[in-house]
Order: C-alpha cells, then sequence, then structure tokens
C-alpha cells in the first residue's frame, strides 16, 4: 500500500469518527433542549444576564419534529407536490427581502441606543473621526484593555463619515449584513449538498431571520464580522472543489477582515486551518503546499497592513490589552457574577492588581489556573456542575440572547423621552418581554430543537459518506471547535450564534435524509 494512499485512509477514518462525535454532540443538545430551556427573567427595565432554567416535557417540540416528518413523507410520495414546484429562485428572491423590510422596520421602530460598552464603540468611532482616538490608548482607557476592538470602531466610523455620526447607521450595515449571510449560507450549502436541501434550507434560513431581527440592533462586530467569516468558508469550499490559488487566497483576505471585526471569527480561521492541512496530509502535492502558504500571506499581509496603517495614521502604538489567559481564568472562576463561566471582573482585578503589568498578571492568572484545576481535581462533583450549567446556559436558551440584545432595560428608566415613546408602542414593549415575548421563546424552543435533532441526524449520515471529502467535514469543525472554545473561554449564549447558524445546511439535510427514507439510496454529497 502506498505512502499515499494509508495517509487518506487514516484522514478518512479521522473525519469518520470525528462527524460521528460532533453528530452525538448536536443530537444530545437537540435532545436535552426538549426537557430543558434557558432562559433570562428580563423586564422592560433590566436587560438581566442572569441565566434560570426551566423543567418540563417539550411536547410541543417532538409533536414537531412528527409534523415534519409527515410533511416531507408526503412531499416525497406525491411527485406533484406543490412544495417541488416552487422554483428556487423565486424563494431566494421573494424571502430576502420581506425579511429585510422586517429588520429595517424593528431597527426605525425599536430606536434603541448602545449602552455600556456598545457606547464606548459608538463614541470612540465618533472620536476617530475627530482625530481623538489616541486618548483611548492611555492607562486605562479602553482601547487601552481592549485593543482588538479597534476595527469594529474603525469600521463604524468609516459609515459614519459617509453617512452622519448616527447609531442607527450602524444596526441598518448590520441588516444588510443579516441578508448577505442569508445568502451566503446558502451558497455555502450549494458547494456541499448541489441543490439537493436548497428549498429545506430557504425555509430554516427563513425561520433563523427572527434571530437577525433581535440581533442588528447589537453594536458589535458580530454580525459583519460573520459575513467576512461565510465568505472566507465559501471560498475556501470553492479551493477544495476546483484547487484553485485565488478561491484560497480570497478566503485568507476575507477570514483577515473577520477577525479584525470580531476576535472571536479566530475559530473559523483554525477550522479551515485543520481542514487544509488534513487536505494536505490526504492529497500531498506542491499546488496544495503553495495554495496554504497564500492563505497565510493574504491573511498576514491584511493584519499587518491594517495594524501598520492605523498606528501610522492615528499616531498610536498598539497596546498588549488584558492577557488573554486572563479570560481563560474567567471561564472557570469560582467568582460567579452572573452565572459559572459568564462575565466577571476577575480579568480586569488580575490586571489592575499587577499594576497593569501584562507579564506579572499573565503569571497570576495561570497560577490561579492551576490552583483552581487542583480544586476541581479533589471536588469532582463541583466540577461536573460547574461545567454542566456554564454549558447548558450557553446551549440550553432557544433566544441565543438575541431578545435581550433589543430589551430597552436601564434606558427605559433613566430615559424619560424614551420611556414614554415605548410607552405609546406598547407592542414593542410585549415583543420583548411580553406575551408576544412568550410566544416568540415558544417558537425559538422549537425551532432549536428541529435545528439539533434533525442537524445532528445530517451529520451522522454525512459520515456514512464513504468518501468523506473534505467539504463535508469543514462547518462540523468550525462547529465543534466554538463549542469547545467556550467551554475554556468566557461564555455566552450569543457568542455561540454564529456556530448554531452553521447548523442548519445540516439540519436541512437530516431533514432530506428523512424524506428519501434509510431503505432509499441516501444522498452523500
Amino acid at each position: 500500500m502506498k505512502i499515499k494512499e494509508i495517509s487518506q485512509s487514516i484522514i478518512s477514518i479521522l473525519i469518520k469518527y470525528c462527524l460521528e462525535i460532533i453528530s452525538i454532540i448536536v443530537g444530545i443538545i437537540g435532545i436535552i433542549s426538549i426537557f430543558i430551556t434557558a432562559y433570562f427573567n428580563t423586564t422592560y427595565n433590566t436587560a438581566t444576564e442572569v441565566t434560570s432554567f426551566k423543567y418540563s416535557f417539550g411536547i410541543f417540540p417532538i409533536l414537531t419534529i412528527f409534523f415534519i416528518i409527515g410533511i416531507v413523507t408526503i412531499c416525497n410520495k406525491k411527485e406533484n407536490h406543490y412544495f417541488k414546484k416552487i422554483p428556487t429562485k423565486v424563494l431566494l428572491s421573494i424571502i430576502p427581502i420581506i425579511l429585510f423590510i422586517i429588520y429595517i422596520f424593528w431597527i426605525s421602530i425599536l430606536k434603541l441606543e448602545p449602552i455600556d460598552d456598545q457606547k464606548r464603540i459608538h463614541e470612540m468611532a465618533i472620536d476617530m473621526i475627530n482625530g481623538k482616538i489616541g486618548l483611548h490608548f492611555v492607562q486605562p482607557m479602553y482601547l487601552f484593555l481592549y485593543p482588538y476592538q479597534l476595527g469594529i470602531v474603525f469600521f463604524v466610523s468609516i459609515f459614519y463619515k459617509v453617512f452622519g455620526q448616527n447609531f442607527i447607521v450602524f444596526e441598518y450595515v448590520n441588516a444588510i449584513c443579516s441578508i448577505l449571510n442569508f445568502y451566503l449560507l446558502y451558497l455555502i450549502s450549494k458547494e456541499i449538498f448541489k441543490d439537493n436541501i436548497s428549498k429545506y434550507l430557504i425555509f430554516l434560513l427563513l425561520g433563523f431571520g427572527l434571530y437577525f431581527m433581535f440581533w442588528n440592533v447589537y453594536f458589535y462586530g458580530n454580525i459583519v464580522g460573520l459575513t467576512f467569516g461565510l465568505s472566507a468558508i465559501l471560498f475556501t469550499l470553492k479551493y477544495l472543489n476546483n484547487n484553485k490559488v485565488f478561491n484560497i487566497t480570497i478566503s485568507g483576505v476575507m477570514i483577515s477582515i473577520s477577525i479584525i471585526l470580531k476576535s472571536n471569527y479566530n475559530i473559523f480561521l483554525c477550522g479551515i486551518l485543520v481542514i487544509l492541512i488534513l487536505d494536505l496530509i490526504s492529497n500531498f502535492n506542491k499546488n496544495k503546499m503553495i495554495c496554504i502558504i497564500m492563505f497565510l500571506i493574504a491573511y498576514f499581509m491584511i493584519s499587518i497592513f491594517y495594524n501598520t496603517t492605523m498606528e501610522k495614521i492615528y499616531d498610536i502604538k498598539r497596546p498588549l490589552g488584558v492577557p488573554m489567559i486572563n479570560f481563560i481564568y474567567m471561564g472557570m472562576s469560582d467568582k460567579v457574577d452572573l452565572y459559572p463561566g459568564w462575565y466577571n471582573e476577575d480579568t480586569l482585578n488580575i490586571y489592575y492588581r499587577n499594576n497593569l503589568d501584562y507579564e506579572k498578571s499573565s503569571k497570576e492568572a495561570c497560577d490561579l489556573i492551576k490552583k483552581r484545576l487542583k480544586h476541581f481535581s479533589k471536588n469532582p462533583k463541583e466540577f461536573l456542575e460547574y461545567y454542566a450549567k456554564k454549558i447548558g446556559s450557553t446551549w440550553l436558551n432557544p433566544t441565543f440572547q438575541t431578545v435581550w440584545c433589543s430589551t430597552p432595560g436601564a434606558r427605559y428608566e433613566w430615559d424619560i423621552e424614551y420611556a414614554e415613546y415605548l410607552n405609546h408602542h406598547q407592542k414593542v414593549l410585549s415583543i420583548v418581554t411580553g406575551n408576544i415575548y412568550k410566544i416568540i421563546e415558544f417558537y425559538f424552543d422549537i425551532y432549536q430543537v428541529i435545528i439539533f435533532i434533525f442537524g445532528g441526524i445530517g451529520i451522522f449520515y454525512l459520515s456514512k459518506n464513504q468518501e468523506r471529502k473534505m467539504q463535508n467535514v469543514l462547518l462540523p469543525v468550525i462547529f465543534i471547535g466554538g463549542f469547545l472554545f467556550h467551554i475554556i473561554w468566557e461564555t455566552k449564549a450569543i457568542y455561540v450564534l454564529q456556530y448554531y447558524y452553521l447548523l442548519l445546511p445540516f439540519s436541512a439535510y437530516g431533514i432530506w435524509i428523512i424524506e428519501n427514507g434509510q431503505s432509499g439510496r441516501l444522498f452523500c454529497p
């Protein structure tokens, strides 16, 4: 047996077991979400992030799953069923337009101004336009502590220069990017599954549109970063399909911009690199090596160009900021302000205790991690409870904290004019914390079960594909990367929404599996 055949065999087995493990994790989340729901006790004036849990037997999600199975079975038996007659192009034209109108309407009627860190980004973008951004790099100002936020500040400032210094401008940009994300995930799915699951995916994307509606008012780089991250995935898949250097180079550019806008998209970068390396090992040749090098060159060139340009134009020196290891400690800290593994002041407290010295702060955080691990080793029950709560609060919240993004919170108390405005729009208040919200949460609960249950089925059957192409495993690898990352790092339900989004094509494939039946010839892309 040749070395090439051996390496291909090993990689094939590795992919098989990797997909099976991921499918089990996804399926388990789906099953548990039938019985347990995480939520926030929010009101008009308190946008709390303290997680609570409901324990019940979710009969409606189960009935919905059986309903979907029944509908797709009927569709499969009737060759001339109306569902099969609907042109995909029509759906791709009408649904995004409807969603965009809803997004713009919600942004316009909610008029939710950024607060806390989001407000700082808004204010720093204005200061950047006025040439005062350097003030925020002085100890212990915001960008001195969190220099990675400069990317989204710069991005917002560009739109403020063109369209005026109004926070609504960026929320409209989010709405546009949400529609682009709709199309990008559709195109990504076509690279993996061709056109076989298109209609199922489009309807799942329509269902996900409600998440984007609430998420668009979140004044961070999550949504625009996702647009560039999905673009990087799309061009990576195109490269895996045709081995063209151009595609992988564009991917390197896109992922670099994505990370500049939101550093969490480093997980997308790691997932892409893992797949590129596995692809090289399974079929080593000169061209694939050149492509990986071009990907890295494109990535580093954009990153270096961005950093040097910022430093030169705005006369700043990028600081190290709060050590990243501080966030790892926060993710296991016994100090619980919101919920285990969620944000607390430990990251800053450690930094301040060491007089903003990066090396000393890193050392203390490292010592605290060792101490905490030692404590967990002696108290395994506490260890399991801590991480069960951390994982549960992250993945079992069916709204994934998006409705929280649209909650007025404390502003309802101190901004009398805004409070009066909302009092004249009671339906808005009802959507975010009232009776309509209960219906929305119920909908999200069912949708979440559908995505995870059918996603688990889809990924599992994908592992049965004998060819085991790299295209099939890229999105699941990124998903599991995000899953593991937020076990180690600080967590938040909204932090994992982009990984949840990546499951939609596999959920559509899972529904397709049910339609075609296990006895028939399954489509394995």
